[in-house]
Order: C-alpha cells, then structure tokens, then sequence
C-alpha cells in the first residue's frame, strides 16, 4: 500500500466512523424518544424509514450503480477489518 493509498483508506475510514457514530447517537437518541411502536411499526422501523426518506434523493443522484459499489466497499472494508482484529487476537494467543 503506498502513502497515497494510505491517506485515501485512512480518511474513508475515518468517514465510515464518523457517519457511524453520528448515526448510531441521533438514531439511538430518537427511538428513545418515540413511542415503542408508531402506526403499529416498531419504532426502530419507522426510523430506519424516516433516516431512508432523508437519504433517498442522494441515493438517487447517485445511482443505483454506485450505491451498489459504495454498499460492496463498506461490506469488504468490515469483513477485513474483522479478519484482520481476530488474526492478531490469534497471533496474540486470546
């Protein structure tokens, strides 16, 4: 991996993170502060599809294309990222 690549994985890393976080604080603050459950759905739901509603005009400028290849690009970045924590936990004999 040269220094170039370094910095482009280090900052969508960072990114991943980041929108992580900031997801999991406003999600978790706003299902608490809803009913158990809104027109018979589970609150988690109706989140999950007012967070969709939000993101779906990015999502359609962007295509279904990219979002595909952006969907495959975090789901091998975290299959990585776990091969990687459970082969030093190994080598680390725990």
């Amino acid at each position: 991996m040269t220094i170039t690549n370094r910095g482009v994985a280090y900052d969508y890393v960072a990114d991943l993170l980041r929108t992580g976080l900031i997801l999991v604080d406003l999600g978790s603050e706003l299902v608490e502060a809803m009913p158990e459950r809104v027109d018979g759905e589970p609150a988690a739901a109706v989140l999950i599809d007012m967070m969709a509603g939000s993101a779906a005009p990015a999502i359609a400028a962007a295509g279904p294309r990219a979002v595909a290849e952006a969907r495959a690009l975090m789901e091998a970045t975290i299959d990585r990222i776990l091969a990687d924590l459970r082969t030093a936990a190994e080598l680390g004999g725990q």
